[in-house]
Order: structure tokens, then sequence, then C-alpha cells
């Protein structure tokens, strides 16, 4: 059975990790909305539950994007489309 200081002992080099500002404070975000929503599951608070679900997995995705670098490339190809189309 994991205990809670193995699970630290797991986190820690993940923030490590996670060294730049924007990846830092997504993955905190999604720490935080994982802890409302634990917290609304106990309390029984589904409308402050449902707006967290929803936006975990986008934050997760999100995070996803900037980890594996396709998130500058679409932002490469937008500013090239934009451009191309303006000009």
């Amino acid at each position: 059975m994991i205990k809670v200081i193995d699970l630290v002992g797991y986190a820690a080099p993940m923030v490590v990790l996670l060294l730049t500002r924007e990846m830092s404070l997504r993955a905190l975000g999604m720490l935080s909305r994982v802890a409302v929503a634990i917290l609304s599951i106990v309390m029984c608070l589904p409308p402050v539950l449902l707006p967290h679900l929803i936006l975990l997995p986008m934050s997760a995705l999100r995070l996803w994007d900037i980890l594996t670098g396709t998130s500058s490339d679409s932002a490469k190809q937008q500013a090239e489309w934009l451009r191309q189309k303006g000009g």
C-alpha cells in the first residue's frame, strides 16, 4: 500500500520537471481543481463539482500540449494563416 510519504517522494521530482512558469501554474491549477472536486464530493455540492470536472480535463490537455510542444506549433500555424489571410 502506498503511503503519503511515498506520494510526496514521487511528487517532488515531478515538480522539478515543471520548471517553466506556465507549466507549474497549470499543474498547480490542476491540483487545485482536484482538491475542490474531492471537497465538493465529500460535502455533496454538485454545483461546485461540475465546473471543476469540466475544467480539469481541459487543463490536462493544455498541460499535455505544453509538455509535448504542440502548442507552439499550432500557434505558429495560426500566425502564418493570419499573415497569409491579411496580406
